[in-house]
């Protein structure tokens, strides 16, 4: 049984033992209520014991933000057996006739970010309306994710150090195996690997992050106002305090609780 607050020996920091996963962690431990919010790359690959894991941890809902396009190549969830709910919020990180040689990181969550407000809103409300254990994911468990997984964390009033943090942790986890299937992939379309591609493919760089909550401030006014358009306003913001915080909560930007 995985630990909702310990990783297991032998793996990178915060990731816990979910066989047949390699970024599954807890949200910014420390910072929230242990064993409320979890983030994980695809679980279409879950074992037996993966499940178990997942059952030991009672979750109860699975936010699966992978586009079809995604889940038809990867496959779906294995959940069966782990009582948790799957709710689908498909979201592409680019339009499907994009060439993958000129993505770019900034671009790709600017692109989420102005599309799939909406879906995004609706990813948040989950987290702020379940009465047990989520987990939130994509197919790297980074982009999608980490957007929701960010705006979260921003709304609930947790610093943008320890949010940047939880950010950059995953890169770690996929380094290895998880990033060189994903590479492979990529080189059967014959599809040049540059630097800027395998950003987009496996790395959590902070100055990306970092750039991405400053647009947001210059573009629609900062975290909560683009939450407010996105359907999360402040009654969705005071459950997914009293769901996710510790008691007494953690001092917001303004200097309240």
């Amino acid at each position: 049984m995985p630990s909702a607050s310990k990783s297991t020996p032998g793996l990178p920091l915060g990731r816990l033992d979910v066989p047949g996963t390699h970024n599954f962690r807890e949200v910014a431990p420390g910072s929230l209520r242990p064993g409320r919010l979890y983030r994980s790359d695809g679980l279409h690959r879950l074992s037996r014991a993966g499940r178990r894991a997942l059952t030991a941890l009672g979750v109860e809902a699975v936010v699966d933000l992978r586009s079809d396009f995604d889940r038809r190549f990867g496959g779906r969830d294995r959940l069966r057996g782990t009582g948790a709910d799957l709710v689908s919020i498909p979201i592409a990180g680019a339009p499907p006739q994009t060439d993958p040689a000129g993505l770019d990181l900034r671009w790709v969550y600017r692109t989420i970010l102005t599309h799939h407000r909406a879906d995004l809103g609706t990813a948040i409300r989950v987290v702020a309306d379940a009465q047990g254990p989520v987990v939130i994911h994509c197919t790297a468990g980074k982009d999608r994710t980490g957007l929701v997984v960010a705006l979260t964390l921003s709304a609930v009033g947790i610093d943008r150090a320890r949010i940047t943090a939880d950010y950059v942790a995953t890169q770690a986890n996929l380094d290895g195996e998880w990033t060189e299937r994903m590479v492979r992939k990529v080189r059967r379309f014959r599809v040049p690997v540059t630097d800027t591609l395998l950003e987009v493919l496996a790395h959590s760089p902070a100055p990306v992050l970092h750039d991405t909550l400053e647009w947001l401030e210059a573009e629609h006014g900062g975290v909560r106002a683009y939450l407010a358009a996105a359907g999360v306003d402040d009654p969705v913001i005071a459950r997914l305090r009293e769901r996710l915080l510790p008691r007494g909560g953690v001092d917001s930007p303004d200097g309240r609780r």
